[in-house]
């Protein structure tokens, strides 16, 4: 047995539209999963619009419980934090700032929930098929004091106990 593992993306009002199968999350100066982030950069001292991704689960399991999410980094570059943490409903993505404070590198529980997106309070262990992880949301935020162009890679991670 063992459980198959999907991301999804959402955006638009309340990041209701959800695209399926993501395997990369590019901060940029827009809303949506498909754009080239090199058309929308994001300018020193702006924050780029809030992403919403949420691990989807399928396959073959008895349970799922004890889900986390973690950052490779907070911190790509001067002037850059990646802020982060877990949610239970979606708002529209927009480049004000979140509120969240900078995204876990050591890991931020999560429940799992039926509800598409992850939108739900849910449950820290769930046998249901298929299932969400609760959303979790990131935002780049920079300075004045941020220097153009790519910055460096961020790894989001889950990780889950399964049976």
């Amino acid at each position: 047995m063992a459980s198959t593992q999907t991301w999804s993306e959402g955006n638009g009002t309340n990041a209701s539209i959800e695209t399926s199968s993501r395997n990369e999350c590019n901060w940029k100066n827009i809303d949506d999963s498909t754009s080239a982030y090199s058309s929308y950069p994001i300018t020193a001292g702006n924050n780029s619009y809030s992403k919403y991704q949420a691990i989807k689960f399928g396959g073959t399991y008895n349970t799922l419980s004890s889900l986390n999410y973690k950052v490779s980094t907070n911190s790509p570059g001067v002037g850059l934090t990646v802020a982060g943490g877990v949610v239970t409903a979606g708002t529209t993505p927009t480049t004000t700032a979140t509120g969240d404070g900078s995204a876990s590198t050591t890991g931020v529980s999560a429940n799992f929930t039926t509800t598409t997106m992850g939108f739900a309070t849910g449950s820290s262990s769930t046998s249901s098929n298929p299932v969400y992880g609760n959303a979790f949301r990131t935002q780049l935020q920079t300075t004045g004091s941020a220097v153009a162009g790519d910055i460096s890679s961020v790894t989001i991670t889950a990780t889950w106990t399964e049976s």
